[in-house]
């Protein structure tokens, strides 16, 4: 397969557009709650996958090796979801915005566990996006397990096991009087609760599982320039094609993984194609400046919050607040530029004080 940093070319620019997305949704665009949806559940794709890929779990892998392991990724992210804590509650303050923050809401955000609490208070606490990385640490501590368990299946299987779990999760989520008209299965139980965004993480290692087969190999070889290019806009197209399907089932059940799986999954999958022979959308995707920006992707997901009620009572005095197409891109020309400051100044120099030394 081809070089890493191909991959984040491509797909890490896919990535950020998904953070992008949630930004945007956040920010009040209209019918935005299925577009954070769809964002959300590719980030957590886009995680499995890569976890799959870059990190074997073999029998050799021992808990000191797990240790390392998540001392990397706390170290990588843990400081970052501080300090976009200790800012939206300084503009909180500043701006006597209401809130429920009290002692106990920030020792959960602290410890990682507000997402293991059905209360909004506690999972959405003083910053809305932090049970997105409290999920993820979760998802990266059980890593090891789900991975050997999908890879001991043959990929058919694999496959066959998350289309099941997709239909599942359907049947919980849009069985009126199960999911339909209860909330807190189909807002927490469906989104914020860890254990079931073990779904759209194992989908992830089984696309990584996939692509790694003998036979996907030898399809993969066969393609060409045209034949990429083809396949990146037939992705495109059927992405939005799959999109009001999903948009459609969100309006019965308010956020599940199954109602976006068909349109993420069918980007994944054909993008996954075209890496080693790229299109012309994947050579766009690839531009010098994409992974520049996506390094700072996991900035601007965790800091938006705090741009957004900085920025607010600004909107508000030039009268723009209430028309998204102006002040929108302003607010995500902002938050890119100071989530590139912060990981220029803040995340990358504390990563390479605190991340593991190589034995």
């Amino acid at each position: 397969m081809e070089s890493k940093s191909s991959y984040l070319q491509s797909l890490g620019t896919l990535q950020l557009l998904a953070i992008l997305a949630v930004v945007v949704g956040h920010a009040g665009v209209k019918d935005n709650t299925f577009m954070n949806s769809v964002g959300v559940s590719f980030c957590f794709v886009y995680s499995g996958f890569f976890t799959a890929r870059n990190h074997l779990f073999d029998a050799n892998y021992g808990m000191r090796d797990h240790l390392r392991f998540m001392q990397n990724k706390l170290a990588k992210l843990y400081p970052l979801h501080i300090l976009a804590i200790a800012l939206n509650l300084a503009v909180i303050w500043m701006l006597h915005i209401e809130n429920r923050v009290g002692p106990t809401v920030l020792l959960a955000h602290f410890t990682l566990l507000s997402p293991w609490i059905p209360n909004p208070n506690y999972y959405f606490g003083c910053n809305h996006v932090a049970w997105f990385i409290c999920a993820l640490f979760f998802l990266y501590l059980v890593a090891p397990l789900v991975v050997r368990t999908l890879r001991k299946l043959p990929v058919t299987y694999q496959i066959l096991l998350i289309i099941l779990l997709l239909v599942v999760e359907f049947i919980i989520g849009y069985t009126p009087g199960l999911g339909v008209g209860r909330p807190l299965i189909n807002h927490y139980y469906l989104y914020q609760f860890p254990p079931a965004r073990l779904l759209d993480f194992g989908a992830g290692i089984v696309l990584y599982n996939l692509s790694s087969t003998p036979w996907w190999q030898g399809q993969v070889k066969r393609l060409n320039f045209n034949i990429s290019t083809l396949l990146e806009v037939a992705a495109i197209v059927l992405f939005f094609a799959l999109y009001p399907l999903g948009k459609y089932l969100h309006e019965h059940c308010y956020r599940a993984f199954c109602a976006s799986a068909p349109a993420i999954l069918s980007l994944f999958i054909l993008f996954i194609a075209t890496t080693q022979a790229p299109g012309a959308i994947s050579r766009l995707l690839r531009a010098k400046v994409f992974p520049v920006l996506c390094d700072a992707g996991a900035e601007m997901y965790l800091l938006q919050f705090f741009a957004f009620f900085s920025l607010r009572p600004l909107f508000k005095q030039l009268h723009i607040f209430e028309t998204p197409l102006i002040y929108v891109p302003i607010l995500v020309i902002a938050l890119v530029l100071f989530s590139l400051f912060i990981h220029r100044f803040f995340t990358r120099p504390i990563f390479q004080r605190l991340k593991p030394k190589k034995r």
